[in-house]
């Protein structure tokens, strides 16, 4: 094998949730770029489909379907229309998750008034979405030996969220956001270890904080909090989800790839 086949992902079918996101179409581009056949899902088909009209316009073709992540006869399905079409499913990125941009008027409630209902809905969706989305492809990719999983996590599932940075700022993390990403990796590592040796590798990706016209004074704070010295461009995020869907990191596994900045560093 060359160096330059290494990242070759031409024949690979990818499924990656969350598809409406932001980060899901700088995964699609990079995946699509290296031969990558992509399909993307989330609940929400209508942006679904924005996303793919988005992408199509940058010439990168993708498939899509709607999903709700924490519904598990819904990945059945899913994962089954797939396996039809293609007859394999080689790549699964577990990328759905609540952020900031979702719509959750309690998420920026503070952690001694955070009310249960959030926090149950927070976890299904990030830790529960993830396991199932694990479950039920991996389980698939157990049988025929072979398939990569990525599940994305956060730098607040390494580390405690600056709190003093999100002061006077529209934008929190709340409790139940670290604690379900924390979870992500943990997960990651113990199904990695566990099917490593059946064919299937488990990796994790953690982004930094990724731009995304953040206002101010959160912009300025956060930078020179950075050993960088600036927020992540998202397109920055290329190299590493290939590197982990290719074979590349063949010998990577359980592992959690922080692309910071630095900022878990100090």
């Amino acid at each position: 094998m060359t160096s330059k086949s290494y990242f070759d992902l031409n024949g690979k079918v990818v499924l990656i949730t969350g598809g409406a996101g932001l980060l899901a179409k700088e995964y699609a581009i990079a995946l699509a770029t290296y031969g990558g056949k992509i399909y993307l899902a989330d609940i929400d088909y209508d942006k679904l489909m924005v996303a793919s009209s988005s992408l199509a316009e940058k010439q990168i073709d993708v498939n899509i379907l709607r999903l709700d992540v924490s519904n598990e006869d819904e990945w059945e399905t899913a994962v089954g229309q797939i396996l039809d079409r293609e007859g394999s499913l080689d790549i699964l990125i577990n990328n759905a998750g609540y952020t900031n941009h979702t719509v959750e008027e309690n998420y920026s409630k503070s952690a001694e008034c955070f009310p249960l209902s959030t926090w149950n809905e927070i976890i299904k969706v990030n830790l529960t979405g993830s396991f199932l989305g694990c479950k039920v492809a991996g389980s698939r990719m157990l049988k025929v030996k072979n398939g990569t999983i990525i599940n994305i996590a956060s730098l607040y599932g390494i580390v405690s969220p600056h709190h003093p940075l999100y002061e006077d700022c529209s934008i929190s993390q709340p409790v139940a956001y670290s604690v379900s990403k924390s979870g992500v990796i943990s997960l990651t590592k113990y199904l990695g270890s566990l099917w490593a040796k059946s064919g299937v590798r488990v990796n994790c990706l953690t982004p930094g904080g990724v731009f995304n016209d953040h206002e101010e004074p959160f912009l300025s704070r956060f930078s020179k909090l950075n050993p960088i010295g600036r927020m992540l461009d998202k397109s920055e995020l290329h190299g590493a989800i290939v590197f982990l869907a290719s074979d590349a990191s063949s010998h990577i596994v359980g592992h959690n790839l922080i692309v910071d900045g630095g900022w878990t560093t100090w």
